[in-house]
């Protein structure tokens, strides 16, 4: 008799066991293929979180990209083609910039100039599937292009590519080709460095954009970074602190109090230098050495990763034929 109530105490909790046992089965079997969604889309996308704080679901591998930063020349070196791009020919927005033109598609859409504001039906024409913001310009329209599609921003100021370069790379996980590019960048500027040393000696160098209603000095970004950071030569004396764009507008009448041994000139085509008498008593001028490039040349090269490199080619060269004979 204990036996048969044994077995039968035996049996019903095995019964028992076995009820038990199927919600959590039926739990397993519903969550699961949430679990491998979740699993499936971690692998596609990342999670991005903007200056502004908000978390942003982005593709891993974009298809189609509207870059409004200025950074497609970055973009392309890394091997992504936007299919939108901001970076226009400053001179003739219409057309691409001369860094991209031939690197990108003719099918490429031209949002007109990154600083400038953005034409959003362009945008929305373009059907991105991601939308790359600069931290500098049209950061108000951040709201109307995350109805288009998943927005970033690009957390420096246009003027810093070595910073948006290395965001861009780190973003798209291609650090190693920035490195790259960057230690080849950084072996022309110290080849050129070695060039120019035994003729601009210890003089110094200033850098001057012309307008037809005043001058800008720059000391910090652009092409004074160029020549004061990779290049090593020396900031003249005078110059007043720049503002937080790298530069400081002044009067005509301000150039007495900056008069380096070198200039680089960026001219204004209305605005010509050479009929001023303050101009023309200025040491580099009395000197000849006086570089130019146009204020389009300094927009279009200053700022950006390939423009940059073609800015160091050319302002070295400039210097070295200039003093060939010398």
């Amino acid at each position: 008799m204990k036996k048969a109530v044994m077995m039968l105490v035996l049996s019903c909790m095995i019964i028992l066991a076995g009820c038990g046992s199927q919600p959590a089965n039926g739990t397993g079997s519903a969550s699961e293929p949430e679990t491998t969604e979740s699993n499936e889309a971690a692998k596609t996308t990342k999670t991005v979180k903007n200056p502004n704080g908000e978390e942003v679901v982005i593709p891993l591998k974009p298809q189609r990209i509207a870059d409004l930063s200025g950074g497609t020349e970055e973009l392309l070196l890394l091997g992504i083609e936007p299919i939108a791009t901001a970076n226009a020919d400053y001179g003739n927005q219409s057309e691409l910039s001369p860094t991209i033109k031939e690197r990108m598609s003719k099918d490429a859409i031209n949002l007109d100039w990154y600083a400038e504001p953005i034409n959003i039906e362009l945008v929305t024409a373009a059907d991105p599937d991601l939308i790359i913001l600069g931290a500098t310009f049209n950061t108000e329209m951040y709201e109307q292009l995350s109805q288009i599609a998943p927005t970033i921003i690009i957390p420096h100021a246009y003027y810093e590519w070595r910073a948006r370069f290395s965001f861009l790379a780190e973003l798209f996980d291609e650090e190693e080709k920035m490195k790259q590019w960057i230690a080849g960048y950084d072996a022309a500027a110290m080849e050129w460095k070695e060039k120019l040393a035994p003729i601009i000696k210890d003089e110094s160098f200033g850098m001057v954009e012309t307008y037809p209603n005043n001058i800008v000095v720059y000391s910090t970004t652009g092409s004074a970074e160029l020549i004061y950071k990779d290049l090593g030569l020396k900031r003249t004396e005078g110059i007043p602190d720049p503002e937080d764009w790298g530069g400081k507008q002044i009067s005509l009448e301000g150039l007495s109090a900056i008069n380096p041994d070198h200039m680089l000139l960026m001219e204004n085509d209305e605005n010509k230098m050479a009929d001023s008498n303050v101009w023309n008593n200025i040491t580099a001028v009395q000197k000849g050495n006086i570089y130019k490039i146009s204020n389009v040349d300094n927009y279009n090269y200053s700022y950006t990763a390939i423009g940059r490199l073609e800015l160091l080619n050319r302002v070295g060269q400039l210097i070295l034929d200039h003093h060939k004979d010398s």
